[in-house]
């Protein structure tokens, strides 16, 4: 398992914009292209917010996690957020969800990061408080709940 930037292999933004866009944005208001344009934003930098991990196995995308800023407009004061988590389903159980947090968690630190913040759904909460992230409050959003957590870290 190696583990390195989008940004030195941005032609893989496609078809983590595809995860994307079949695990949670294909709704009627977000199409392919935007998830695209979202994720190609996030493959430039290697050093700054926002950025993108990327799992890779022999050669093979199979996991992703993102560094992103200010993700939840309605909740304007937590500026860094974790979010993207995706392992395609059949490496999944593997750790490669773990390896992909703790070199997040790593960057945010070394980045000066205070406090790192999460939105999953609810029965995504154990994997994030394996790595010290604790629930703040739950938001009711169209597709259902989903639970904001939070981590300070050591920077």
């Amino acid at each position: 398992m190696v583990i390195s930037l989008l940004a030195d292999s941005p032609s893989d933004s496609h078809k983590i914009a595809q995860w994307y866009y079949d695990e949670w944005a294909n709704h009627a208001n977000t199409t392919l292209e935007m998830v695209v344009l979202d994720v190609m934003t996030k493959s430039i930098n290697r050093d700054d917010f926002p950025m993108t991990f990327i799992c890779k196995l022999n050669n093979d995308l199979i996991g992703v996690a993102e560094l992103k800023l200010q993700e939840n407009t309605r909740l304007p004061e937590y500026k860094h957020w974790l979010g993207g988590v995706f392992v395609e389903p059949s490496h999944r159980l593997m750790g490669v969800a773990s390896q992909l947090i703790f070199t997040a968690l790593d960057k945010a630190e070394a980045l000066g990061v205070r406090t790192l913040y999460l939105e999953c759904e609810p029965h995504n909460t154990s994997l994030y408080h394996r790595h010290g992230f604790n629930i703040d409050h739950s938001a009711s959003e169209t597709g259902g709940m989903t639970v904001i957590m939070s981590k300070t870290l050591n920077a």
